[in-house]
């Protein structure tokens, strides 16, 4: 159980709760990979000439394709009746 759950699990107010993973793996090219790189606050706060520096460097060592982790984690509780 990852958080939220395991906040949801120690308060009082909710009962049954249960964590769901929904597995998505995502090809992407390696520019659409580096787009993504460029919204990560890591990467903005970068002055303007390093990030693309950077950016262009990692773009560079990339595959054509890079695979992704992208699974979502859903929580779900019911609150408690008495509450």
């Amino acid at each position: 159980m990852q958080w939220p759950g395991t906040e949801l699990q120690r308060c009082e107010w909710f009962v049954d709760v249960q964590q769901t993973v929904i597995t998505r793996r995502l090809t992407v090219s390696a520019r659409d990979y580096v787009g993504h790189l460029s919204t990560i606050s890591a990467y903005l706060t970068l002055p303007t000439s390093q990030r693309e520096q950077v950016l262009s460097q990692i773009e560079q060592i990339l595959p054509a394709t890079v695979e992704l982790s992208a699974d979502i984690i859903v929580h779900l509780a019911r609150r408690r009746p008495d509450q």
